[in-house]
């Protein structure tokens, strides 16, 4: 009887602690469900802007700093996500019908461009808008009639920031009384350029200036047109609120320096991009601005209640040192002033020497020549911000000569030394960085997509610690090149590297842009350089009329081989690397590696000064060159036409 009771007392034991069991599962799954709810209850934001330049950035960095102020950070209060068109219409326009498609609670825009982008999308009003580094809001075609409440829809508002257009002229004259000319590039098609433009004419007009115009659509025009500028004999050239323009400011100061022409601009930022002053707006206080209405109407305050005002907080940054070195240029003590009260101004080092040198590293995989330039590119960068290796950073350059071994044995002693920043120079140099380096900060370049290196989920939203510079070769402007200098080509050839995702990718993307003019790629795989050779005669039995070889690490050293088999069946080779010149190519279309390099710098400055990369986006470089080999294409009797003559490069040996 005492067993049966025992076992019968042991069964109610069982059956209550499996019940116990059960209960708390689901409390658990109740739980998790809640916790999921309270994240998905979250209001969903969105911010935009419409490229990578120092005036939008600002303005997004405030944006954050705004919203942040009003208790909205990411992942506690809201969920927030960062989006960057950087600079192409097509992607920003499809972006914006993403953002209104009811995924996002308010959607926030830096740029006039973006703002257009998006109140196109959002007629409806699906979506509540807020903008911001916006030139003339009720100029810009949205709807927006006036600074008024009432004038302007219930879903959009925002602040706008019409730059000091007429005061940076007035400042350039009196620093050289002498002004006659004053040179512009600017895009036509930016409703926010052409209102600049047209202050910039009438305040010459009244100064008896002349203003130079020259267009550009968009950034790889913009070389021909400050050249086209220059060769009026401008004295000097102004950068206005145009983002074509304004991304291209290294290409501009580079070919006006070249010939002792200043710059001077309305973004402040640039007076530490070479420019003799920039007179400008704190964007950073415009976004932060933007963010803090953002945040009371998500808070409950009602759009109606707020009207469009104009806000231009004025910053003058001045580069002293190219000031007291231009003869017919005299910065005035009032000026020194302004530009010391703004604390913007840029005497020499332009950024404050730091208590103890950054330690740089930079990680290359092999000894590339386009390794080799970006490379130099970065140091040149570092410098011409006004840092001294030594005082401001002390750097390391490494190098895998190719072994994946070798790599990744550097990267575990550049992560022993914790250095401030890690700079790797390639696709493979970049993954290696990903899998060792953990959340010391990265800016990489020369890297063909950031995203499939497995650095983030898009350009604008990737790892916290990384950032960047990708060069995506120009695939379409290749195809349509091959399509008008080779006759009757209906066949192009080209070798790729399967162990390379940016060589696979490569592949796929030019392949694409052939098939968009009626040309068919045809491809043979390389798994080592050695087998370079062997890959090309199978190539060549595929008939291509020409190859065009993309970039990867695995073909890049023989060049040379590829270039004498096909030869040999008189097939030119093109390539999208312009050191393939030296190895006899007819024709280069081609990333500027050096310049790649250079924007890389720059970006490493600002990381290091404080600037989280969370914020910087992956952007591709502004640079592209075409060079020929005259001799070559003669051999083939390869004219190029007419519309490329103006943008090519002779090669000289």
């Amino acid at each position: 009887m005492f067993k049966l009771i025992c076992n019968v007392w042991l069964g109610v034991l069982l059956i209550g602690l499996a019940s116990l069991l059960l209960l708390l599962s689901d409390l658990n799954r109740r739980q998790g469900r809640s916790s999921i709810a309270r994240r998905q209850a979250l209001p969903r934001l969105a911010v935009m802007q419409w490229a990578s330049t120092g005036l939008l950035d600002n303005t997004v960095k405030g944006i954050a700093e705004g919203l942040r102020q009003q208790g909205i950070e990411d992942g506690r209060t809201a969920s927030i996500r960062y989006f960057n068109a950087s600079g192409d219409p097509s992607t920003g326009n499809m972006m914006a019908r993403e953002l209104v498609g009811g995924r996002y609670d308010m959607v926030l825009t830096a740029s006039t461009l973006a703002l257009q982008a998006v109140a196109a999308a959002n007629r409806e009003g699906r979506v509540m808008h807020v903008f911001g580094g916006v030139t003339d809001p009720y100029g810009s075609g949205v709807g927006i009639t006036g600074p008024e409440p009432d004038q302007h829809p219930r879903h959009l508002v925002g602040v706008g920031t019409f730059q000091p257009v007429d005061s940076s002229f007035r400042i350039a004259r009196l620093m050289n009384p002498n002004l006659k000319q004053i040179g512009v590039v600017w895009n036509p098609g930016e409703y926010n350029s052409g209102a600049c433009v047209k202050v910039a004419r009438a305040v010459c007009a009244e100064l008896g200036l002349k203003l130079i115009e020259v267009n550009a659509n968009n950034t790889s025009e913009v070389p021909e047109a400050i050249r086209s500028v220059l060769a009026h004999g401008v004295d000097a050239v102004w950068v206005g609120g145009d983002t074509v323009a304004i991304a291209s400011i290294n290409a501009i100061v580079t070919a006006a320096r070249g010939d002792g022409i200043p710059i001077f601009s309305n973004d402040p930022t640039d007076a530490n991009n070479g420019a003799l002053f920039g007179l400008g707006a704190s964007y950073e206080q415009v976004g932060e601005a933007v963010g803090t209405l953002g945040g009371k109407i998500l808070q409950g305050a009602a759009s109606c209640t707020f009207g469009v005002k104009n806000m231009a907080p004025e910053v003058l940054a001045v580069d002293e040192v190219l000031a007291d070195s231009l003869l017919d240029w005299t910065l005035t003590d009032a000026l020194r002033a302004q530009a010391a009260a703004s604390q913007l101004t840029s005497s020499g080092s332009r950024t404050p020497v730091p208590a103890r040198p950054f330690e740089i590293r930079i990680v290359r995989y092999n000894d590339a020549a386009f390794s080799e330039d970006t490379a130099r590119g970065i140091m040149d960068s570092l410098a011409a911000a006004g840092w001294q290796e030594g005082r401001e950073f002390n750097v390391r350059t490494l190098n895998a000569q190719g072994d994946m071994t070798t790599l990744s044995s550097i990267l575990t002693a550049v992560v022993n030394d914790q250095p401030d920043l890690i700079m790797p120079i390639s696709t493979p140099a970049l993954q290696a960085t990903l899998r060792q380096a953990g959340l010391l900060s990265i800016v990489f370049s020369s890297v063909g997509d950031g995203v499939r290196a497995g650095a983030g989920e898009t350009v604008s939203n990737h790892m916290p610690n990384v950032t960047g510079i990708t060069t995506k070769s120009p695939f379409e402007g290749m195809a349509k090149l091959i399509k008008k200098t080779v006759p009757g080509v209906t066949t192009v050839g080209t070798l790729f590297s399967p162990a390379e995702v940016n060589s696979e990718l490569y592949r796929a993307w030019f392949e694409e842009a052939l098939r968009e003019v009626g040309i068919r790629l045809v491809s043979v795989p390389v798994n080592s350089s050695a087998e370079t050779s062997e890959s090309t005669v199978a190539l060549l039995r595929m008939e291509p009329q020409v190859i065009a070889q993309i970039s990867d690490n695995t073909t890049r050293p023989g060049y040379a081989q590829i270039v004498r088999r096909a030869t040999d069946v008189d097939i030119p080779f093109f390539c999208f690397d312009s050191a393939g010149m030296r190895d006899g190519a007819a024709l280069a279309l081609a990333r500027d590696f050096y310049h790649t390099g250079f924007e890389a710098g720059e970006v490493a400055v600002r990381v290091l000064q404080g600037e989280s990369p969370q914020f910087i986006p992956f952007t591709n470089t502004r640079t592209e060159v075409m060079v020929i080999n005259r001799e070559v294409m003669d051999r083939f009797d390869l004219r190029l036409p007419a519309e490329y003559q103006a943008q090519c490069t002779v090669y000289k040996e």
